[in-house]
């Protein structure tokens, strides 16, 4: 299930030979090798970046193949068994594509080129989609100029991602002075701007029925200026799941009104300005729009504005079966300095999930062309802080009150906030226009050949 807060307007085996039993000849030659050998070259902050690009693209088509084999055959043993292949190379791929955040590391755990086209050959000869085959093909090409690009030979590339002295920061791309810039320029264009975006969410099962997945959430802004003529203070909340059943499916204001119309009650008054904005919304549980308008319109306003419901979801998704808690959306429609997103999972809910957040260039139905995320993620991704049991370290400069913030949530769902682990995504400067998605993949079970 996508749930999505437009709330601001919304991480290989290195296979070490042994030496043969027996006597150890020391060769005269062997100190002067060492003291010779030159020492890879570190890769630079854009090499590194070059190289996430096609692990990235790399893992999103093998994991894509993968999924297509039989359940049998995705494994490392079983896919060298179902392909004819030699072992090492299925379990290397296999070990690459359980990677949750593909990065230069990934390719380290692929095996070579020729290995990857070994295996897409053999490939060939199974009932799998010839387009998908091709499009992984691609991406090996892909591969095999950067590994000419960079080192000249796959070891060679890995050494060079594992030198010390590796520059392990962010790209040029994204930097927090670029995403200023854009910040900037961006009020230009919308006449808005906000001191902080906050998305809040907390998730159970319900207890009373184990086939509902309860949510509540927060969202707002901060300092959030709007100027005469320029565009309105939009909040938005909803998610992407159809689901027949409209009694559980439900979205409601803390105080159990539904959002229609006029709604004051949408607010959470103790964190919004005075006086209070009017509120309007309208829309269903899917796709809830919230309009915030000033007191009054005498010239620019600059006000803090937290608006707060909670639903209902289905637990699983009722034609797949898989868990509806997959993707959570913060879309930044409104040029903000910092985005504050911070998702708390029960704790029998988080030992199922593993999460991962990175950025999105988003499309209105939260979606990428061809369902292939890596072409519109962007570069120098976020980074996702595990704030731990409870609600102890909620605080965060970005905004003095949220602790407070976060213990009213708990508090009025009547929801006990010790039961639940915390993640946040924090961020400076968040791209206009861009969707952070805190993605959550389901534990697996790893067989012991395949570790």
């Amino acid at each position: 299930m996508h749930h999505t807060d437009f709330g601001s307007n919304v991480p290989i085996s290195n296979h070490t030979h042994l030496p043969q039993q027996g006597i150890v000849r020391v060769m005269p030659s062997a100190a002067l090798s060492v003291k010779n050998r030159t020492l890879p070259t570190p890769l630079s902050s854009d090499e590194r970046a070059m190289c996430d690009r096609v692990a990235d693209r790399l893992h999103a088509d093998l994991s894509h193949l993968v999924s297509l084999l039989p359940n049998a055959a995705q494994s490392g043993s079983g896919m060298s068994k179902h392909l004819d292949l030699v072992r090492n190379t299925c379990q290397r791929v296999i070990h690459a594509i359980r990677d949750q955040s593909p990065s230069a590391q990934t390719l380290v755990k692929l095996p070579g080129v020729k290995g990857l086209e070994q295996m897409l050959d053999a490939m060939r000869k199974t009932d799998l989609p010839v387009e998908t085959i091709e499009l992984a093909t691609i991406a090996v090409s892909q591969f095999d100029q950067l590994i000419n690009s960079l080192a000249g030979s796959h070891t060679k590339l890995a050494n060079r991602i594992n030198a010390i002295g590796t520059i392990d920061t962010e790209s040029t791309l994204g930097s927090v002075e670029s995403r200023e810039l854009l910040f900037h320029a961006a009020i230009n264009i919308t006449g808005r701007s906000a001191a902080t975006s906050i998305s809040l969410y907390a998730f159970r099962q319900s207890p009373e029925n184990p086939d509902v997945l309860q949510r509540a959430f927060a969202s707002g802004l901060l300092q959030t200026t709007v100027v005469p003529g320029g565009m309105p203070v939009v909040i938005r909340a909803g998610d992407t799941l159809q689901w027949d059943d409209p009694e559980n499916r439900t979205i409601d204001y803390l105080d159990d009104s539904r959002p229609m119309g006029n709604t004051p009650d949408a607010l959470l008054k103790e964190f919004t300005t005075h006086p209070l904005p009017t509120v309007s919304s309208q829309g269903s549980a899917d796709n809830l729009v919230q309009v915030i308008d000033p007191a009054n319109f005498d010239g620019p306003q600059t006000l803090d504005v937290i608006t707060a419901a909670r639903s209902n979801h289905p637990f699983n998704d009722p034609k797949s079966g898989d868990l509806t808690l997959d993707e959570v959306w913060s879309l930044v429609n409104c040029p903000c300095a910092r985005l504050l997103f911070d998702i708390y999972l029960h704790r029998d809910l988080e030992r199922m999930v593993r999460p991962k957040i990175d950025s999105q260039l988003w499309y209105p139905s939260l979606s990428s062309p061809g369902g292939q995320r890596w072409i519109t993620r962007y570069p120098s991704p976020p980074r996702l802080e595990l704030l731990g049991e409870g609600i102890a370290h909620a605080s965060t400069p970005s905004h003095p009150r949220h602790s407070e913030l976060t213990t009213t949530l708990f508090d009025r769902v009547g929801w006990d906030a010790s039961e639940f682990v915390g993640f946040r995504c924090e961020v400076a400067f968040p791209i206009w226009r861009a969707g952070y998605c805190m993605s959550f993949h389901p534990v697996e079970v790893e067989s012991a050949n395949d570790r």
